[in-house]
């Protein structure tokens, strides 16, 4: 098999609803709307390999639905409130989705057909796979893109031990990648920093600017505050210290801890009890215990963590079968 030295990973179903937002109403049936719609991404694959041509080889995931519908420990509060994992998305009315899926299905098999990686399973989300090829790819010294507008994979940015980086970007934001300096990392007798770092700053050259991050405050945040978009619930929300405002609050991004190491039972205790003990906090939080919030922050560390450690054995087996790939990133 020959090794990619970088590779797209494309993040399908935001390729697909992106591209149909602004095409939905502007073509007379669904037949003439799905035909421009598949070229149309087509185009914009073919644009992001003709920006950056150290693209060589390219891996096309798509969602399957998703196995944290199933997780077993959710909290009982939550159940009794309705809450479900991305319960809250809705379809426009207006698009016969099951002419969209079964066309995107057609589509998944002509880029097969071509000889690019595909990736969809029952069960497995689009963030799933970019994390488990950028586990994979890193591993052999690859370095990888992902095209996404989804701030959840940003907490995929890394710069690995062996000099290769996860980079997420897209046409608008640019380049995210992890916050570091070059001089942090032990790259001078490594061979492959040169290439690697000539192969990053092009990238850079060409983007909309170069936003670096702490990638666990990514985790930390969504954890801590939610997120509305997949109906992920704060873990703590209080209410205002006025007696006559009805208006509830969530954590407020100062009082993140993006150090926190989310795996860490002891320190997760620590800092919620810290936080709901601090003057901000106390006497005001809304219908949750202490013991409930460190609850709830380990049903969400299930629902945002993207990590081996956090997938379940059955969906382990089956990202495992993903190992290997055909380098290409022909459309033609």
């Amino acid at each position: 098999m020959t090794k990619s030295k970088l590779t797209l990973i494309v993040d399908g179903n935001w390729l697909l609803m992106s591209r149909l937002a602004v095409m939905n109403g502007r073509y007379p049936n669904m037949d003439e709307l799905l035909r421009e719609l598949k070229l149309l991404m087509i185009r914009s694959i073919n644009l992001v390999l003709k920006t950056f041509p150290n693209i060589d080889n390219v891996i096309f995931v798509a969602d399957g639905g998703s196995w944290r519908n199933d997780i077993a420990n959710v909290p009982q509060f939550l159940i009794n409130e309705g809450i479900e994992y991305k319960g809250n998305r809705e379809h426009s009315s207006d698009i016969d989705w099951d002419a969209v899926f079964a066309d995107y299905e057609m589509f998944l098999n002509t880029l097969r057909d071509s000889g690019i990686t595909v990736c969809r399973e029952r069960g497995i989300e689009g963030d799933d796979w970019c994390a488990w090829w950028s586990f994979v790819l890193n591993d052999e010294g690859t370095n990888v893109m992902i095209w996404s507008k989804d701030k959840d994979l940003t907490q995929l940015v890394k710069t690995d031990v062996n000099s290769c980086f996860t980079i997420c970007w897209n046409k608008e934001g640019g380049v995210t990648c992890l916050d570091k300096n070059e001089d942090e990392f032990n790259f001078l007798f490594n061979a492959s920093f040169s290439e690697n770092d000539k192969i990053f700053h092009n990238i850079c050259d060409k983007s909309n600017g170069v936003n670096k991050i702490n990638p666990n405050s990514v985790v930390v945040d969504k954890i801590v505050r939610g997120d509305l978009g997949d109906n992920i619930q704060p873990i703590i929300i209080k209410k205002p210290s006025s007696t006559t405002s009805t208006r509830l609050y969530r954590v407020a991004t100062k009082d993140i801890d993006s150090s926190l190491n989310v795996f860490d039972e002891q320190a997760i205790r620590s800092y919620v009890e810290n936080l709901c003990d601090s003057k901000s906090y106390k006497n005001r939080l809304h219908d949750r215990t202490v013991e409930e919030v460190i609850e709830h922050f380990n049903y969400n560390r299930s629902l945002v963590v993207l990590s081996k450690d956090v997938y379940p054995d059955n969906v382990l087996n089956i990202l495992s079968n993903y190992v290997t790939y055909t380098c290409s990133k022909d459309l033609s």
